[in-house]
């Protein structure tokens, strides 16, 4: 009697779950030159992929096309839950195309195409770390408070790592006075900030660092993502290329970062906005390998 009872109970189980499977919308195919899981069943060739199902990779790509029309591949030893307006990488990397509808979401990070023809590479590095390559097209990374950290340019990589809450700000660019307002081009992460406090005005068209706190109750100017209070102000070179500063990481901030990289310095700044550190990376290692946890494991004011 109790071995019957056992048996109704797994039989019901596994009812359950194929209701459940069915229940869930149809979203895209899976194609595989080999074995893949799908939801911890093993898969060989193609499969129908269904509402937050997930994907695991062995040692051969999967190729996922979305009834949307993007298109994912999930890189060998990789592993990531598929939805149809987002992907979650939870190991290995991924690659998107052909989508601006589609993001990628990692480590509390979400990363969007700006326009439908954007392509972008995402990989996570070591514990904590995101990679985000923008193939083509440019990509916006959110942190986990929809902030705008960064705006990635075509051709540009861009290593990502969120530290504590209470994370100072670091930015570095071109001090602007536009309008009543302060505001720097980050040249790391292309994003437009707006600064206030002591020593802004003696800086004023200068290439500076700043360095101080995001003000949450503050609301920044149109053109800036946030509004940071100034705990220091360092000068890093006379003068500068960008004159103003125009769009949240858009056209001004891509000057800045060009400002930046012909006076050789951009390139091996660390910037922390919004609670996550960027760096470049270049030749694929990250400039001056001092993001949080590398070499010496903090970043230099």
């Amino acid at each position: 009697m109790r071995f019957k009872l056992m048996k109704r109970v797994a039989l019901s189980s596994t009812l359950a779950a194929a209701l459940a499977l069915a229940a869930a919308p149809v979203i895209g195919t899976i194609v595989a030159k080999g074995a893949f899981r799908l939801d911890n069943a093993s898969v060989r060739g193609n499969a129908t992929l269904f509402e937050g199902a997930s994907i695991e990779t062995a040692t051969v790509e999967s190729s996922v096309e979305l009834s949307s029309g993007a298109k994912v591949s999930l890189e060998p030893s990789s592993k990531g839950r598929f939805f149809g307006d987002r992907v979650i990488l939870e190991k290995g990397a991924g690659d998107l195309e052909k989508s601006e509808n589609l993001k990628f979401e990692a480590r509390g990070l979400t990363i969007q195409p700006e326009t439908g023809n954007a392509s972008a590479r995402i990989a996570l590095s070591g514990a904590a770390r995101i990679d985000v390559s923008a193939l083509t097209g440019s990509l916006r990374v959110l942190n986990s408070h929809g902030l705008l950290v960064a705006s990635v340019n075509a051709g540009r990589t861009i290593e990502f790592e969120p530290q504590p809450a209470n994370a100072p700000t670091k930015i570095s660019g071109c001090l602007v006075f536009k309008n009543g307002h302060y505001l720097v081009s980050d040249e790391t992460t292309n994003v437009v900030v707006e600064v206030a406090g002591p020593g802004l005005d003696k800086e004023k068209g200068n290439r500076v660092e700043v360095y101080g706190g995001y003000d949450p109750t503050a609301t920044p100017v149109s053109d800036a993502s946030e509004f940071v209070r100034v705990a220091s102000v360092r000068r890093l070179g006379k003068g500068c290329a960008v004159t103003a500063a125009a769009g949240k990481g858009g056209k001004a901030g891509a000057a800045g970062g060009a400002a930046g990289a012909a006076a050789g310095l951009s390139m091996t700044t660390v910037a922390i906005v919004g609670g996550v550190a960027a760096a470049g990376v270049v030749g694929g290692l990250a400039a001056a390998h001092s993001l949080p946890g590398q070499g010496s494991g903090s970043v230099s004011r």
